[in-house]
């Protein structure tokens, strides 16, 4: 059995070894060190319950249980005498500050999902290395993109049987009885069958209640099963979700013996500069290629013959982000898969720079796409993180040169990752749905026209107001001015009435929202929505 196995070692090998997971750290030596990881799961699942139960969405109950939980684990270390890897406490702090711009802002619906993900990535990666240990992983700034994607993916199985090994793993021996002599007395044995019957009739007299309503009006005024016990019984599975959620998540942190349950080998570095030069060769060509039919351009000349600035800002954009994210791979893969020597040696390097100093050049071109595509159409979503991908992905390449001409590469991975989550962070930050409804509401306002577009720049109300709460005070500032009293035969395309606007405006931000879920740009949209005249029924239907 290996260091990593839980359990007394046995006497040799057995087929027993081959059937305990080689994921569980051994037992802490203390019953109370032992039980706390399900002591705190069950805490940290019954305040998430509280500050989200009956609530519409997240806000400040995020930041609050984020909080919760990083002091839990913490806590639990410091008393266990372990300090934890400075590296995943800052993806830990990375995550609650996600949390709070969940509070704070309110983000646009894609921006919103990809912060959701980025703020289980760094949950998920920190609580994973938040433990040094004798595992024999290098930690996480040592980490390659394989063994982050590795400790991703088993913190999502963890999800699953985490909860059962913390419910297996606690002392149940110590809440024992002290034996008695002779048979339990009558009040006894009363109250032990009354603690079996309440749960009992709970679950399926709730069943039944639900079941039938005649049923469910049976019993006195004080007593009735239509006391909501549905309700109660779909309360209690929430409060188990919650609890096993919070049991998956700190079972990486206080339990695991290792951030992965995969054990991901070191690649055959075997290859010399042949076998990775060509195509890397290859490669840098086809790029000079490209950059120089983008120079013109870029440099402000003509367009190639047959192209026009609407088709030439409208193509490639993403087609040249994909590229310069693969690069990263194909360069770090021929790094990996080079023998030491090459790495170093000057032809590894030259290469290198031939294939990053025109991608530099692909990359100025797909700026300026996004410059003149944004200078015809304005702002959007879509354009905005564009905008903020470019501007990871040109950082990371050139973080990625930084390492390459260094010939080491263990530490480029958890920068380029902690520099993707700022970049969303400080995006957020930005409030791109004011942003975009302040840009997009000017322009319509001035009617802009320039040598990419002939007709003035026209915004839909309607749309603005898809952005999310960030958006709404801009859009009542000017609720006038993109707005009719009615549409009809020879309106613009896009056209929102006066009423719907307010109405639409009324019903997602005009009610008071529950403390838990309180966020700050929420609270603007309702201060703002209390200027607009009441809602009317029907409006759409006139």
């Amino acid at each position: 059995m290996t260091s990593d196995e839980s359990g007394p070692a046995l006497p040799g090998p057995t087929a027993l070894d081959a059937q305990i997971p080689a994921d569980a750290a051994p037992d802490a030596p203390s019953p109370v060190l032992t039980a706390t990881p399900l002591l705190l799961a069950l805490g940290l699942g019954a305040a998430a319950h509280l500050l989200t139960h009956g609530t519409p969405g997240l806000g400040l109950n995020l930041s609050v249980w984020l909080v919760l939980l990083t002091g839990a684990v913490l806590w639990t270390l410091r008393h266990r005498g372990e300090r934890p890897d400075r590296a995943a406490m800052t993806l830990l702090l990375t995550a609650v500050a996600f949390g709070l711009s969940f509070t704070l802002r309110a983000p646009t619906p894609q921006l919103g999902v990809l912060g959701a993900l980025a703020l289980l990535t760094s949950l998920a990666l920190g609580l994973s290395f938040i433990r040094r240990d004798g595992s024999g992983f290098a930690g996480l700034r040592r980490a390659g993109p394989a063994h982050l994607l590795g400790a991703l993916l088993s913190a999502g199985l963890r999800l699953a049987y985490g909860p059962l090994t913390l419910l297996a793993r606690f002392p149940w021996e110590r809440l024992r009885p002290p034996a008695r002599q002779g048979p339990p007395g009558r009040a006894g044995r009363i109250a032990l069958g009354l603690a079996l019957t309440v749960p009992v009739l709970l679950v399926f007299g709730a069943l039944l209640a639900g079941a039938d309503a005649r049923f469910a009006q049976l019993g006195t005024a004080p007593l009735r099963w239509n006391l909501k016990l549905d309700g109660a019984f779909s309360w209690t599975v929430t409060l188990l979700v919650w609890c096993a959620l919070a049991g998956g998540l700190l079972y990486p942190a206080l339990l695991a013996a290792r951030p992965s349950l995969l054990r991901i080998p070191a690649p055959a570095a075997r290859l010399g500069l042949t076998e990775t030069g060509l195509p890397l060769a290859a490669l840098a060509a086809l790029f000079v290629t490209f950059a120089a039919l983008q120079l013109p351009a870029l440099l402000g000349g003509s367009l190639p013959d047959g192209e026009t600035y609407a088709s030439f800002i409208r193509r490639g954009f993403t087609e040249l982000m994909t590229v310069a994210f693969l690069t990263a791979g194909v360069l770090l893969g021929a790094h990996s898969l080079s023998a030491p020597g090459t790495r170093t040696s000057v032809g590894f390097r030259a290469l290198t720079a031939a294939v990053l100093l025109p991608l530099a050049v692909i990359l100025a071109s797909a700026a300026q796409r996004w410059t003149l595509y944004t200078q015809a159409y304005g702002l959007s979503e879509t354009r905005v993180l564009g905008a903020a991908f470019l501007t990871w992905i040109t950082l990371t390449l050139a973080w990625l040169a930084w390492r390459l001409w260094r010939g080491d590469t263990d530490r480029f991975a958890f920068p380029a990752l902690l520099g993707g989550l700022l970049t969303l962070l400080t995006l957020t930050a930005l409030n791109p749905a004011a942003l975009i409804a302040r840009v997009n509401i000017h322009r319509h306002l001035s009617g802009v026209t320039n040598d990419l577009r002939l007709t003035p720049q026209r915004v839909s109300a309607a749309e603005l107001a898809q952005l999310g709460a960030g958006a709404v005070p801009d859009l009542v500032r000017h609720v006038d001015a993109l707005t009719l009293p009615a549409c009809g035969p020879g309106t613009a395309p896009g056209c929102t009435q006066r009423q719907d606007l307010i109405n639409l405006l009324r019903a997602g931000y005009g009610r008071t929202p529950d403390w838990r879920s309180w966020n700050l740009a929420q609270a603007r949209a309702f201060a703002a929505v209390q200027s607009l005249p009441p809602a009317t029924p029907d409006s759409s239907s006139r």
